[in-house]
C-alpha cells in the first residue's frame, strides 16, 4: 500500500478542459507575469500534488514559519520555502491582492495565480536560514541574489504542462501511485539522484532491492547546476541499467522535473516529502545528499531526517567504495580494510575525467556506462545554460 500523501490529501490544482477553455478566452483581460524556470516547475509540481499540502506559493506568514521553525503553519515539518519572486519588479508591484494574474513561461500561459499576499523579504536572511551560507559561489545563493525584491503568494491553477518531455515519460504523483498499486508493492523505496549511475549508486540500489518490494528511481532533471550531466545522460544511463541488469518487475524509472535545491539536509527533507507524495514508503539517503562543494557535513541529511518525522522511513547508507582486497563494493560497516585499499567513487571526479576525455576505471563505473556519458562530453559544462523544451 502506497504511503499516505503528506498532510493526508494529494492536492490537485489542474484545470479541467472546461476551465481551460474558459481561462484561455480571458487571458488578455488579466495582468501578465513572466516566470523563470524554477517558478514554472514549482507551479506544475504544486498543481500535480508533488508539493502537497501546498496549493500555491507561500504567503509571508508561511514563509517565515518555514524559515525559522522548519514547519508549515499547520505544524507539518517543511524546510524549503516555495516562493515566487518575479524579476520584473514593476509587474509585481502593479498587481493587487485579490486579483488574478496569468503566469507565462517562454511565451506560453501555464497557470493562473490568485494573489493572496505580497511581501518583501531579506535575501541574506533566506540564504543563511535555508542554505546556511551567503557565499555567491553557491549555485542557489547566486539565484537568490538574481531574484526579484517582492514575493507574491497565493494559490495556483495549472493551465497546461510546463515542459514538453517527448523523450521521457514522467509519472505524476497519482500516476506513480497507480503503478505501484498495479504491481502490488507494499514497501516502495525512492532513490533520489541528479547523476547517471556509477558502482556506488548501483550497490545502494541493489541492497535496497533485497529488502523492499520495489525501487522507484526518480532522478531530478528539471533544472540543475552548471557542470551537472544533462537530463538525457541521466535517463539513458538508468534506462541501460534497467534494460540489461535490473529485474524490470521490481524497478520503476521516472524523471522528476523540478529545480534542484542544493541545500544539503534541508533539501533532503524536502525531497523526501516529494517522494512521500508520490507514494513511497521509504527514502534512500546516502552521503552528502543534495550537497554541493564542502558546504554541508557528509551525513547531515541522516540527522535531519531522523530529527523531523515526515512519515517516510529513511534508509541510511554510509559512503560506499570499491575495496581492492575484498574485490567488491562495500562500506565501512562491511569492510575492515584500511583506506589505502579503497577506491573512492566520486561523481565530481567522474565528471572531471569525462570532460577531459579520460574514461573512468572499471572499479568506479561500468565501462558501457562510461561510453554513454562520453556522448555528452560537450554538453557537460554547458548544462544549466541550455533550455530543454
Amino acid at each position: 500500500m502506497a504511503s499516505e500523501p503528506y498532510g493526508g490529501k494529494l492536492i490537485s490544482r489542474v484545470m479541467n478542459e472546461e476551465e481551460r477553455v474558459k481561462w484561455l478566452k480571458e487571458l488578455n483581460e488579466l495582468p501578465r507575469l513572466e516566470v523563470d524556470k524554477r517558478a514554472a516547475l514549482d507551479v506544475e509540481k504544486i498543481a500535480l500534488g508533488a508539493y502537497s499540502p501546498l496549493e500555491g506559493f507561500m504567503v509571508e506568514d508561511e514563509y517565515l514559519s518555514v524559515l525559522y521553525k522548519e514547519r508549515l503553519m499547520n505544524g507539518l515539518p517543511w524546510t524549503i520555502p516555495i516562493i515566487f519572486t518575479p524579476t520584473i519588479t514593476w509587474a509585481a508591484k502593479d498587481i493587487e491582492i485579490g486579483e488574478k494574474a496569468v503566469l507565462y513561461f517562454r511565451g506560453r500561459p501555464i497557470a493562473i495565480l490568485e494573489l493572496e499576499d505580497k511581501f518583501t523579504y531579506d535575501k541574506r536572511e533566506l540564504a543563511e536560514q535555508v542554505y546556511g551560507v551567503h557565499d555567491p559561489r553557491h549555485p542557489d545563493i547566486e539565484k537568490i541574489q538574481a531574484s526579484g525584491e517582492i514575493a507574491l503568494g497565493g494559490k495556483v491553477k495549472l493551465i497546461q504542462p510546463v515542459l514538453k518531455l517527448e523523450s521521457f515519460q514522467e509519472l505524476t504523483p497519482s500516476g506513480a501511485r497507480g503503478e505501484f498499486e498495479k504491481r502490488g508493492w507494499s514497501t516502495i523505496a525512492a532513490y533520489q539522484t541528479r547523476n547517471p549511475p556509477h558502482w556506488a549508486h548501483e550497490y545502494i540500489q541493489r541492497c535496497t532491492l533485497e529488502i523492499m518490494d520495489g525501487l522507484f528511481i526518480h532522478p531530478v532533471i528539471g533544472e540543475l547546476k552548471r557542470g551537472d550531466f544533462p537530463p538525457e545522460a541521466i535517463i539513458q544511463g538508468y534506462t541501460y541499467l534497467m534494460e540489461h541488469y535490473y529485474p524490470k518487475s521490481r524497478v520503476v524509472l521516472s524523471p522528476l522535473s523540478i529545480s534542484m535545491r542544493y541545500a544539503g539536509p534541508k533539501a533532503a527533507v524536502f525531497l523526501a516529502i516529494i517522494r512521500k507524495n508520490y507514494g513511497c514508503t521509504h527514502f534512500i539517503v546516502g552521503r552528502d545528499m543534495a550537497g554541493v562543494g564542502n558546504y554541508y557535513e557528509p551525513y547531515a541529511a541522516h540527522k535531519k531526517l531522523k530529527e523531523l518525522d515526515i512519515g517516510i522511513e529513511p534508509i541510511l547508507f554510509k559512503e560506499s567504495f570499491y575495496c581492492k582486497r575484498c574485490r567488491l563494493m562495500a562500506t565501512e560497516k562491511t569492510c575492515g580494510h584500511p583506506a589505502k585499499d579503497r577506491v573512492e567513487i566520486s561523481m565530481t571526479l567522474i565528471r572531471d575525467m569525462i570532460a577531459q576525455g579520460i574514461k573512468p576505471p572499471s572499479e568506479v563505473m561500468r565501462p558501457e556506462m562510461a561510453e554513454i556519458l562520453f556522448n555528452f562530453r560537450e554538453k557537460l559544462w554547458r548544462n544549466g545554460e541550455e533550455e530543454d523544451d
